[in-house]
């Protein structure tokens, strides 16, 4: 079976403004949230993983601002309420009361998000990294990988998103040219690197953090969660994992060795058993 981007991408209209989705398969709905690096979509993220998810129904999502979605003229509360509010918007277009839901980094911050202000529309989850979840103490904050994607915002260089790409991986034979020049044509195509500065600019905004950080509120997430955790992780270290990890009632955690911050590509086949075993397919 031959799965494309264009072939499986579909939008609705949600707030006004497109969004789009991948939507491949038959069973339990399970929504996928790509994170928040330059270039990044839905399909980046997960498109490879497809072929081995056999009975769920993946909806993969172009996130706000995100690849073939759009976005308004300003973002005037936290990114991560902006999505999860789209993403409840698609569920209510497509009609689906209720769905699992997978989040690498930022991505798993707005599916906690979701299922914070909206538990009843959520099944489980399953995160990769969602470094907001966490409190990290020991290592420097930023991170080593948020800080060379800062960088790359204030000035979208080759250069410097081959330096972010290095954070991503533990193995960095993986770091491909043909990676490279993919993420850096998405990266730099028209709007991108301004939606990325303005996503991030809601996180750094007092106004728009709220009253209390995502980490502190994790207790309240009843679901069953699956956390999973790239034990060389440079962008959200191992460490973020363990706060989530205890407070969370039902979550389960695994530290995966030889694996960064892309759980769903150096761990693949681990990622794809964990998937459909978490979802029940």
């Amino acid at each position: 079976m031959s799965l494309t981007a264009d072939s499986t991408r579909k939008t609705v209209t949600v707030d006004g403004h497109d969004l789009a989705f991948h939507d491949v398969g038959d069973g339990p709905p399970v929504v996928f949230l790509h994170g928040s690096g330059p270039g990044v979509t839905g399909w980046a993220n997960f498109g490879d993983n497809l072929l081995a998810l056999q009975g769920i129904r993946a909806i993969i999502v172009d996130q706000v601002g995100f690849g073939a979605s759009g976005r308004p003229a300003t973002y005037e509360r936290n990114y991560l309420q902006i999505s999860a509010d789209a993403v409840l918007g698609l569920l209510d277009s497509l009609g689906l009361e209720k769905v699992g839901i997978v989040g690498n980094s930022m991505g798993g911050d707005v599916a906690v998000r979701l299922t914070l202000d909206h538990p009843e529309r959520i099944s489980a989850l399953l995160l990769n990294g969602p470094g907001g979840t966490g409190a990290p103490v020991l290592g420097p904050q930023p991170s080593e990988g948020i800080a060379r994607l800062m960088e790359f915002n204030l000035d979208p260089t080759r250069e410097r998103i081959v330096a972010w790409l290095k954070t991503m991986l533990s193995d960095q034979r993986r770091l491909t040219e043909e990676l490279i020049e993919s993420r850096f044509a998405a990266a730099t195509a028209p709007g991108a690197v301004k939606n990325l500065q303005d996503a991030y600019a809601t996180f750094y905004n007092p106004a728009m953090t709220g009253d209390l950080p995502l980490w502190a509120e994790v207790h309240r997430i009843k679901q069953p969660v699956l956390l999973c955790w790239g034990r060389d992780d440079r962008v959200a270290p191992v460490e973020g994992a363990l706060l989530p990890a205890r407070r969370m009632p039902r979550c389960d955690l695994r530290i995966y060795s030889r694996c960064g911050h892309w759980v769903q590509v150096e761990r693949k086949a681990d990622f794809e058993r964990a998937v459909l075993e978490h979802f029940g397919a």
